[in-house]
């Protein structure tokens, strides 16, 4: 979808530099552009890849102040950011894929099931009793929605999906290929050596605006519901598990562990292959870094860390052994300092 430089600038609502009338076909890096493509500028150090880049057209930071020859400029007070939204202008077919329009034949749709305007349902799609799509929303190839459940306007499920029943999902959600929702928490009640299923009898609501990854669960509530708030953006891989509740705007990379009952803050965000153990808070504003385990409530925004650095495997082992003195250590310090 080429738009001119003025139409783009005037889309994102930023002021611009150059020909009004040069076309835009489509967006790249700095060294695969050609001529029509448009890439942004975050810092002034990549000026020399931009004197090398092809590209037609860049968006660079408000304060920019240096000339680039041959080239529109966009101003934006957050470059990659405005170049996110220019990617869903330029290039709508990479961003939501050539999905089908209306019903495929060979999808499975309840009657009793209600269907806003302008939905598409792939092939071998099922729709359950009961259940509401909201209008605009996608739904690709392969995905199972099953009885009672909402699904509100303009959401997009890649191939694939499975939704289970009574989960409510707001508007504008992405789902990609592979993510479950609302199945079963791990709830077990040990009576001597016999391990009792407990009933999940919750559910999972996912607020306006969210994004999910591929292969991401999230556990139905064992008795209250497992919560997403708005906006909230998951990787690929995660576990949320049983009544978690993860504030609005909070963003998950791959890999992370939530265990059952645990609430994160709003504005989070959590690092790959990070843990965070069950019935613990943390609070608004937190990075928790990579391969971190949280293991008490976490009170005050801040960036935190655990776990140890890679080390050679003779040297891990040596610390590690360490590690069991560390107590007996910390007590003789103590005792030495009274002593003084």
């Amino acid at each position: 979808m080429p738009l001119s430089l003025q139409q783009l600038a005037d889309q994102l609502g930023h002021r611009f530099q150059g020909n009004a009338d040069l076309q835009i076909s489509g967006v790249a890096s700095l060294a695969h552009a050609r001529t029509g493509g448009l890439c942004f500028l975050q810092h002034k150090k990549y000026l020399k890849q931009v004197a090398d880049s092809q590209c037609s057209v860049l968006i660079v930071p408000d304060s920019f102040d240096s000339s680039v020859p041959n080239k529109g400029l966009i101003f934006s007070p957050n470059p990659q950011f405005s170049f996110a939204r220019a990617i869903q202008l330029l290039s709508p077919a990479e961003v939501f894929g050539n999905k089908i329009s209306g019903i495929h034949p060979s999808a499975q749709i309840a009657e009793s099931a209600k269907l806003g305007e302008r939905v598409s349902v792939g092939a071998l799609s099922v729709i359950g009793e009961n259940t509401e799509i909201g209008s605009g929303s996608k739904i690709d190839a392969g995905c199972i929605i099953e009885d009672n459940v909402t699904l509100g306007r303009h959401c997009l499920l890649h191939s694939r999906v499975t939704v289970a029943h009574r989960v409510e999902i707001g508007d504008r959600c992405i789902l990609h290929s592979g993510v479950v929702l609302g199945s079963d928490g791990f709830g077990l009640a040990l009576d001597e050596e016999k391990w009792q299923k407990i009933p999940q009898i919750g559910t999972v609501i996912i607020e306006n605006d969210v994004e999910i990854g591929a292969n991401t669960t999230v556990d139905r509530g064992a008795l209250d519901d497992t919560v997403i708030e708005e906006g909230c953006k998951l990787d690929n891989l995660i576990q949320v598990a049983h009544n978690v509740r993860i504030g609005a705007h909070t963003a998950i990379a791959a890999c992370v562990g939530i265990a059952g009952s645990a609430n994160i803050g709003r504005h989070c965000r959590i690092s790959g292959a990070a843990v965070v153990l069950g019935h613990l808070s943390v609070a608004d504003h937190v990075t928790i870094n990579a391969m971190s385990m949280v293991t008490k409530d976490i009170k005050q925004a801040g960036v935190y860390s655990s776990s140890m650095p890679l080390m050679e495997s003779s040297e891990w082992r040596k610390n590690s052994a360490r590690f069991k003195s560390l107590d007996k250590l910390v007590r003789k310090v103590d005792e030495l300092d009274r002593q003084s």
